[in-house]
């Protein structure tokens, strides 16, 4: 099935423009296609981290639930389906705290947190990922080898706020 993104312009707006995830690398100069990154953050200060799939780019290293935004989705709706889609985890928009956003060449990453009231219980989507586990926030730094380079430098971007979240 095709994945299709509307593209925004450098504020965000949506432009009506529709686009094909197979053709990225064709987006127009100015235009980006939405992204969305989840730290979940259990009450006991541990962060999930799930492992990418071998066969994806950076296989087998370890990130926040991740993916793109699609067409008719907003920014939260689709972090929502994500975090449903790649680790069994329901919540609503709502549930969700922006952290901020962080431009890139032709993609932009819109950044949440979500707080379970308990440690949720996994359910992996094979395609995409292989493995999770729930690192204290404390031990962050001792994984950043095994994280994704970019996924990585927004924990560090945002790491005083999450921290700051209990």
């Amino acid at each position: 099935m095709k994945e299709i993104w509307e593209l925004v312009d450098g504020q965000k707006n949506k432009t009506g423009i529709l686009h094909e995830r197979a053709y990225s690398e064709q987006i127009p100069n100015g235009l980006y296609h939405i992204v969305v990154e989840i730290w979940t953050k259990t009450k006991d200060g541990k962060i999930l981290l799930t492992q990418r799939h071998p066969q994806k780019p950076m296989g087998l290293l370890w990130e926040c639930t991740m993916g793109s935004v699609l067409a008719g989705e907003e920014s939260a709706e689709g972090a929502v389906r994500e975090l449903a889609e790649e680790t069994g985890i329901c919540t609503v928009p709502e549930d969700l705290v922006y952290l901020g956003d962080t431009f890139h060449t032709n993609w932009i990453v819109d950044s949440y947190l979500y707080l379970p009231k308990e440690k949720p219980k996994l359910c992996l989507q094979k395609e995409e990922v292989v493995d999770a586990v729930f690192v204290p926030i404390e031990e962050m730094d001792t994984h950043q080898a095994e994280i994704v380079d970019g996924v990585w430098k927004r924990f560090c971007k945002f790491r005083t706020t999450i921290e700051s979240y209990r």
